[in-house]
């Protein structure tokens, strides 16, 4: 039942090391074992026994002192051992015989066991017991290693148990964190989705109240551009914001035609165009009353002072310079919108009829004048018609530049108002024209008044401008056809 093997090898080299509790005392046996572990030079012939009562010397010189007990070399076969010693003893009792048993005893025991092995038994009875608990203590001293190594396997599956069930409650504790955060998660994206729906609805909201302000714009600017326009005065005209407003009415009038299904689209319609006649015929007034104004103030002038003829003609155009650039932008403003428009077409020829009539007030008695002066002293047609012409050349050039300084268009009107400030020079010319029987004056008189168109034409091929060159020849038409008709007449009377 029992090994030698387990007496001389170590439990601890086939089982874990136990854990570390508090050290009991030692038995009789561990006593005696530790003992001889400790000595290991000790060694005696097997199967003797002797008693150590000398001092043992290691190389170092140190000695140390061993008790007498008897100390066993080795133990094979122990419990076949005392099972021999048990015999040999029993033998003795019943046959009353004393007989050394030491040859007979293998096992480590102390002197204190060996005295109790040894000492004298009365009875069978007594030596089971004896018997009984050695084997009792010698198995639960074989046993003690695998009962520990046992308690402490059950201690680390105790340990690994508890770990498990450590383990078993924090997945538990994960599991309830991931389905939290699952849930989290899920209602994150929920709320993302909301208020990501929420703000795309919010941009169509915006971009939905912007097209709605938009599309109001033009009828919320309706009052506000009504409180302007009925503003007393004029001034209003000459300002930036005035000009910035007929653009607002511009587009106003198209955003209201290219919508004609809105309701009470018509009334708008007709209050937009309400406000932009108006605003042109401010235009209008305040062209007419500034040209009023500058002609009254050189009459004035001239009349204050008596000033020369080259005098007063700087005045009649310096005057009129000064305000040209802004009055052009207005006459501008009503051209610009004239085409398919009666009304403001009316309001256009207005401001031209004003101007004609002033200039033509102011300039015409000076060129009569001149005129007039030079049909006194000079008798002579071809002489007096280079004069003239001459003359009224320079006032023409004048007023053709003054006319486009102020407007942007109306070269009909400019021709107009040149023929008739040449009218003083023709009937002059008509005059002389019909009492002049020379062939050779009215041929050379025809001449000049043909060469006034070629000049004026080589002129305008020579030279770019933005507006047409004036074509003085064309003022003189009706004078050359006069000349041209007596030239006839009096070429058929000779002949």
């Amino acid at each position: 039942m029992y090994d030698d093997w387990a007496y001389h090898v170590s439990p601890s080299q086939y089982a874990p090391q136990p854990q570390k509790h508090r050290r009991r005392r030692k038995s009789i046996i561990q006593e005696v074992a530790l003992e001889h572990q400790q000595l290991p030079s000790i060694r005696n012939s097997p199967g003797n026994l002797g008693t150590l009562d000398n001092v043992i010397e290691d190389t170092a010189g140190s000695k140390y002192f061993i008790p007498e007990y008897t100390v066993p070399i080795r133990r094979s076969n122990s419990m076949s051992s005392l099972t021999k010693l048990k015999k040999s003893i029993l033998f003795e009792l019943i046959n009353n015989e004393e007989k050394d048993h030491t040859d007979l005893v293998t096992y480590p025991f102390t002197a204190a066991e060996e005295k109790l092995l040894m000492r004298p038994l009365q009875d069978e009875i007594e030596f089971n017991e004896l018997y009984d608990n050695i084997e009792d203590e010698i198995h639960a001293e074989n046993d003690r290693i695998y009962i520990e190594f046992r308690d402490t396997c059950k201690s680390h599956l105790d340990s690994c148990q508890a770990f498990i069930d450590k383990a078993d409650d924090t997945l538990a504790l994960l599991d309830t964190l991931a389905r939290g955060f699952e849930s989290v998660r899920k209602q994150t994206s929920t709320f993302q989705e909301k208020c990501e729906s929420l703000s795309s609805e919010q941009l169509r909201l915006e971009s939905l109240a912007n097209d709605i302000d938009e599309n109001l714009k033009p009828f919320v600017m309706l009052e506000d551009i009504t409180r302007r326009l009925n503003t007393p005065g004029t001034d209003f005209v000459a300002q930036d914001r005035f000009r910035n407003m007929l653009a607002t009415l511009d587009h106003c009038i198209e955003y209201v035609d290219s919508h004609p299904k809105f309701h009470s689209i018509d009334w708008y319609q007709m209050r937009f165009r309400q406000c932009m006649t108006r605003a042109l015929t401010l235009i209008r007034q305040y062209f007419v009353n500034t040209i009023r104004e500058v002609a009254s103030d050189v009459q004035s002038r001239i009349a204050a002072k008596a000033l020369s003829d080259q005098t007063q003609s700087a005045l009649f155009y310096t005057k009129f310079r000064v305000d040209a650039p802004l009055l052009q932008s207005l006459t501008a403003e009503i051209q610009s919108r004239c085409e398919g428009r009666e009304e403001y077409e009316n309001l256009l020829n207005d401001c031209y009829k004003c101007y004609v009539a002033t200039r033509v007030k102011l300039i015409s008695p000076i060129i009569a004048k001149r005129i007039g002066d030079m049909r006194s002293s000079i008798d002579d047609l071809l002489q007096l018609t280079r004069q003239s012409i001459a003359y009224i050349r320079t006032i023409c050039s004048d007023e053709y530049d003054l006319f486009f300084a102020l407007f942007v268009g109306g070269e009909n009107i400019i021709y107009e108002l040149l023929e008739d400030l040449c009218e003083p020079l023709q009937d002059v010319l008509r005059s002389r024209i019909i009492h002049e029987k020379k062939i050779e004056t009215l041929y050379e008189l025809c001449t000049i008044l043909q060469g006034l168109s070629l000049q004026d034409g080589d002129e305008q091929a020579s030279t770019y401008f933005e507006r047409p060159q004036l074509d003085f020849g064309r003022l003189f038409q009706s004078t050359l056809q006069d000349a041209q008709v007596k030239l006839v007449f009096r070429m058929q009377a000779y002949s």
